[in-house]
């Protein structure tokens, strides 16, 4: 095989990964992320054009969500046998990179890698509710395993108490962001009707709306203070969900959220490898003066990163990403 076609192979395979990796979770499914394939080099950048500037003003998920796709992207380049090296936010003076891949032929697949790679196009989040069946003690000392090896931990929250002070925060939550229009403008932004063409953003179908409701969502979302029902709504979410975590990062940098993207990312493919749904109760990591609180409801070391909810129960739907071509540079 001469250079060219040696290139157009490498070139080739990268783009596959890139496929794969846009199957990540993202905030409103905004997919904030954007690539670049340069010779045995793969960048991945930030997409701030698809920032939520009042849910996610530092653009913490944001990073978090490019984190997700980069673990998607590496578990996707290990499935074609290339090794690679990681670098995460290498250029400071250049806050859009986020991280560069460089890959070279390596070793191959080892069955742990092919069990989480091939949990990718199945991966998709669950918010119905789910059964009270106790999780194994097993799966939660695998997912705190994955978490550490990523650089984050988990924190569960087996007690009575810690129970009733979650669910105070996430009623909060609902109450301060879904009694704020502009929240609630933002939100219904990202709405689509579940016809629709559109390939990014919250299809109704989600939420379990068929297609009238989903069509009128968005104007109702925009118009109707509804944090007193949701609150509601989640407070029995929290009350039926067998297991409840909260992903933690030493440091609150983009470096830190970089990690807990990948971290979460890699906890989300294991429940998909033993058939446990994950959900988000990110209420009081995304109100600013909730989040302290939170922190001491998981110990006061660390930083609060995401809060899931795991169980059994009904797999969620795939939803819509954008085309290669509009996420590679």
């Amino acid at each position: 095989m001469n250079q060219l076609d040696s290139t157009a192979v490498l070139t080739d395979a990268l783009q596959r990964a890139v496929a794969q990796a846009v199957l990540a979770p993202s905030s409103h499914n905004s997919q904030p992320w954007l690539f670049r394939v340069r010779g045995a080099t793969l960048d991945l950048y930030a997409d701030r054009s698809r920032a939520l500037p009042i849910a996610d003003p530092e653009g913490r998920e944001l990073v978090m969500s490019c984190g997700a796709a980069l673990f998607h992207l590496r578990a996707g380049l290990r499935t074609q046998s290339l090794d690679l090296s990681v670098r995460r936010i290498p250029e400071p003076a250049d806050p859009e990179l986020l991280a560069r891949v460089i890959v070279r032929p390596g070793r191959p697949l080892t069955p742990e890698e092919r069990v989480l790679a091939e949990a990718i196009p199945t991966r998709h989040t669950s918010r119905a509710p789910y059964m009270g069946i106790t999780l194994p003690e097993e799966f939660i000392t695998r997912i705190r395993r994955d978490a550490e090896a990523e650089g984050a931990w988990l924190v569960a929250l087996t007690s009575e108490a810690a129970r009733l002070d979650l669910i105070a925060l996430v009623m909060e939550g609902d109450h301060q962001q879904l009694s704020d229009p502009n929240y609630r403008r933002e939100l219904a932004s990202w709405m689509r009707p579940n016809h629709s063409k559109a390939r990014d953003g919250l299809f109704g179908f989600t939420d379990g709306l068929d297609n009238i409701a989903s069509h009128l969502a968005p104007l109702a979302t925009r118009l109707l203070d509804r944090s007193a029902r949701e609150s509601v709504h989640d407070r029995d979410l929290v009350n039926a969900t067998p297991t409840v975590v909260i992903l933690c990062t030493g440091g609150d940098t983009p470096l830190d959220w970089l990690r807990a993207g990948e971290s979460l990312d890699r906890v989300l493919l294991r429940a998909v490898t033993e058939d446990v749904q994950v959900s988000y109760l990110n209420q009081p990591v995304q109100v600013a003066e909730l989040r302290p609180r939170l922190r001491e409801l998981a110990g006061g070391v660390g930083y609060p990163q995401a809060v899931l909810r795991l169980g059994y129960g009904p797999a969620g739907r795939a939803t819509p990403r954008r085309a290669l071509g509009d996420v590679l540079r």
